[in-house]
């Protein structure tokens, strides 16, 4: 059987390669997969490493080459891939002319086999949201005793498949601290550094200037288990456009869901200065201690995609690369109710370096004062799914 995945173009994820590689790692049809991959990033690795732990109780063997040319792949992304616990491998050839661009996904079990070839690469966007194109080929083991495709396909790539070409080497911690300081691979932030002053972001999404012909498209997310949790989990917030060819926001959520929460603010969020502490106009949304059934959000994805993608967001800068989107909050400070405010939130990809930095704020604008006398350094924060649809979100912030 050959099908055809398509993704990016339509604001659509079910046939998406992301979609296909969870439901794949999910079934038991399989004891083996290979993948291919020229790139790797932080949040693809993660977002699949909950479903690849789970395929660890049938499949027997797993491998994953992916490539390291032209900085697409960080440091980062080499450890997680380390983390999953598969075989892990890293195929270079130092060359100005040639790169390791292949991406294939090969999944082959003792009644059938499954084969991706397309465009999509180990990253969120490459999975999910950009415009991709692949073709995939299914194998009834009983129907084609000699499926030609799969055999072509070791058999070209066969210094890979029996681990004797000499570009490729197992991944082990010394070869990535040995890429990184030799200027191979660079960290998560560099790399997004490196995008952002080609006008670039993660994964060739262009920073085009406000003045041009191209009209906005409706941008597919990833799922809720793929951005923040295992692959068991109900998502506590799902927000997707009503319309594609729209930009109104529109939502399908658990009401009133508690969606994140700041245990103590730091006087930088709420407009405090003093010793060491510069106000910075906005609430950092930051990982913390939140974590949806144990696990904690991946903050970099977490809110630009999931609490406010649905919104209108429109670049603000185009190096260091920032974009913007306005979004109704009801504000309750210490048990009374402020007033509904349209808020700026912002989100500034470079801003992510580790766990502890935050990619998105919320700027307190004309708030800005009434938090700064309220002083709520070291009070807690919830905030809130929107009651019903077309609601706003609800900040409640107590003192302790």
């Amino acid at each position: 059987m050959i099908d055809f995945s398509g993704q990016g173009f339509q604001n659509e994820i079910e046939n998406s390669v992301g979609d296909r590689l969870i439901r794949l790692l999910s079934t038991k049809e399989f004891y083996s997969f290979t993948w291919f991959s020229a790139f790797a990033s932080v949040a693809g690795i993660n977002g699949l490493s909950p479903f690849i732990a789970q395929a660890k109780e049938t499949f027997q063997s797993m491998t994953i080459v992916v490539g390291i040319d032209q900085k697409g792949t960080s440091k980062e992304a080499l450890e997680a891939i380390m983390e999953l616990g598969v075989n892990a491998y890293v195929f270079f050839q130092p060359s100005p002319h040639s790169i390791f661009h292949p991406k294939i996904y090969l999944f082959e079990g003792p009644e059938e086999s499954e084969v991706i070839v397309g465009s999509s690469n180990l990253t969120a966007q490459g999975l999910f949201s950009n415009v991709e194109a692949s073709i995939v080929v299914k194998y009834v083991h009983k129907e084609e005793a000699d499926p030609n495709l799969i055999s072509k396909l070791k058999s070209y790539f066969q210094g890979i498949f029996d681990l004797s070409d000499p570009n490729l080497k197992p991944l082990t911690v010394e070869l990535i601290e040995a890429l990184y300081q030799l200027k191979i691979i660079p960290t998560e932030a560099e790399r997004r550094k490196l995008f952002e002053n080609s006008s670039f972001v993660e994964d060739g999404q262009v920073a085009i200037n406000i003045n041009n012909p191209f009209p906005k498209r409706a941008i597919p997310r990833p799922p809720k288990a793929f951005l923040g949790g295992n692959a068991d989990q109900k998502p506590v917030l799902d927000i997707q456009n009503t319309d594609e060819n729209s930009s109104d926001a529109g939502y399908d959520v658990e009401w009133n869901a508690l969606v994140w929460s700041r245990e103590r603010l730091p006087a930088s969020s709420v407009q405090a200065s003093g010793e060491g502490t510069n106000p910075t106009g906005g609430l950092r949304l930051v990982q913390g201690d939140f974590k949806i059934d144990g696990n904690p959000i991946d903050q970099t994805a977490y809110f630009r995609h999931i609490l406010f993608g649905a919104f209108d967001w429109e670049m603000k800068r185009a190096n260091p690369y920032v974009e913007a989107a306005t979004v109704p909050f009801d504000i309750t400070i210490d048990h009374k109710y402020i007033g509904k405010f349209d808020l700026e939130v912002r989100h500034k990809p470079s801003g992510e370096a580790d766990q502890g930095n935050y990619t998105t704020s919320i700027s307190w604008g004309k708030l800005g004062e009434l938090i700064r006398v309220s002083n709520l350094t070291g009070a807690r924060l919830n905030m809130y799914a929107p009651s019903e649809q077309g609601e706003a979100f609800q900040i409640v912030i107590e003192k302790k």
